[in-house]
């Protein structure tokens, strides 16, 4: 649990920054929206929580999401023997528009409208930062971006091996019938 918590605390810190005078300031739009001064530990915690959930539940619906749409297209493009090439893809992307949709993009909309509505809640107890100190913040270092990079390049990898396995002719069961000779 400790890389998982390092990296949800990586992305916690990536939407924080540090004024000229040191202060945590917390930027829940990026640096060209209003930012935050978290003068206590109580201030960082409270944001704490709904970035990280918020960040744990999009990662979630884009992976499954767009995972379950692919799978729902080759399901669905591998069991149609006939047609053309270009009409097997356009009904296929026919297919992954609607599921993506509604697997992906729907959830991923309320989810944002949510978290929204819940920052500017949070944020309305919080001292505004002044435009002067908003050009003079600075990133906070992370030890680790580069480890969360590699991770996620190597699930990636997993994932489109898998895919590429599970669409591959090998592992796809064929019934023959077995031709028998008279003699």
């Amino acid at each position: 649990m400790g890389m998982f918590s390092a990296w949800i605390e990586q992305q916690v810190n990536a939407r924080c920054m540090k004024d000229s005078n040191g202060r945590l300031v917390f930027l829940p739009h990026g640096r060209r929206r209003a930012g935050y001064y978290l003068d206590s530990a109580s201030d960082y915690q409270k944001i704490k929580a709904p970035v990280a959930i918020y960040t744990v539940a999009s990662a979630l619906f884009g992976v499954l999401g767009s995972t379950s749409s692919i799978i729902i297209v080759l399901g669905a493009v591998s069991s149609d023997r006939t047609g053309s090439l270009a009409s097997k893809l356009e009904f296929g992307l026919i297919i992954y528009l609607i599921f993506a949709f509604t697997f992906q993009w729907l959830p991923m909309l309320l989810l944002w409208r949510l978290y929204r509505s819940l920052l500017r809640e949070l944020c309305s107890s919080l001292q505004e930062v002044s435009p002067e100190s908003m050009g003079n913040l600075q990133k906070i270092p992370s030890p680790m971006r580069r480890r969360g990079l590699i991770v996620l390049f190597g699930c990636v990898l997993v994932m489109l091996g898998t895919l590429f396995f599970l669409a591959s002719p090998q592992c796809m069961v064929t019934h023959s019938t077995p031709v028998h000779t008279q003699h």
